[in-house]
């Protein structure tokens, strides 16, 4: 019988997507990407994933995020404007409009609780991210919180999981992982944890598309 849920971050429990947080922010400069946002989100992203376990402080973690801002914009085309967007970014770090929630994030985070599950995060981020789930609110609703930087493993290394289990003290079978991405998945599976795929904008058939349908898979 599951014990504990365990949450993803990014694209899960915070929309990632720049179309969430980023186009308004220039909108608001009158600015407008004139290269493919989508493609320039990619390769930001990729390039986050390869160092991110480098971020274990929060000094490297923002020189991190003003490196991903910068690649950003240059890849939406506003490579004249990438220095000064990048930094005013990351002197905000901690405006919570940067990171805004998946709806009915914390109506399913209190839900759970109330119902007495453990919570725990299992996400691959930086230093940053015990702050980051402070200023959004999320943070008073998880007993653990396992960040691939701090913990030195990233997934789909099951070890990250395993942390989550021990700090809860739950075994797999009585754990169920919710996120967005493969290595979500198969972390879970070699962690011996039941993966619930999610994904918050609504293109995968075969995902979950509200986190409130967490609940229907639990007793």
């Amino acid at each position: 019988m599951v014990q504990a849920v365990f949450f993803d971050v990014g694209n899960t429990l915070i929309l990632a997507s720049p179309r969430f947080w980023l186009l308004p922010f220039l909108q608001e400069r009158g600015l407008k990407p004139r290269k493919d946002p989508k493609g320039a989100a990619l390769a930001a992203f990729r390039f986050y994933e390869e160092h991110h376990l480098e971020a274990r402080d929060l000094e490297t973690a923002l020189g991190l995020w003003r490196e991903f801002h910068r690649r950003l914009f240059t890849g939406m085309g506003l490579e004249e404007h990438a220095e000064a967007l990048s930094r005013e970014l990351v002197e905000n770090w901690k405006d919570p409009r940067f990171w805004p929630l998946t709806p009915g994030a914390k109506e399913t985070l209190q839900a759970l609780r109330e119902r007495g599950y453990a919570l725990a995060v299992v996400s691959n981020w930086d230093a940053t991210l015990p702050e980051i789930l402070e200023v959004v609110g999320l943070r008073p609703y998880f007993q653990h919180l396992s960040v691939s930087a701090l913990s030195g493993v990233a997934k789909p290394d099951p070890r990250l999981f395993q942390e989550a289990l021990s700090a809860l003290g739950v075994r797999p079978e009585e754990a169920l992982h919710v996120g967005d991405s493969e290595a979500d998945v198969a972390g879970a599976r070699g962690a011996g944890v039941k993966p619930l795929l999610f994904d918050p904008l609504g293109e995968n058939p075969e995902a979950l598309h509200r986190l409130e349908g967490v609940l229907d898979y639990l007793p």
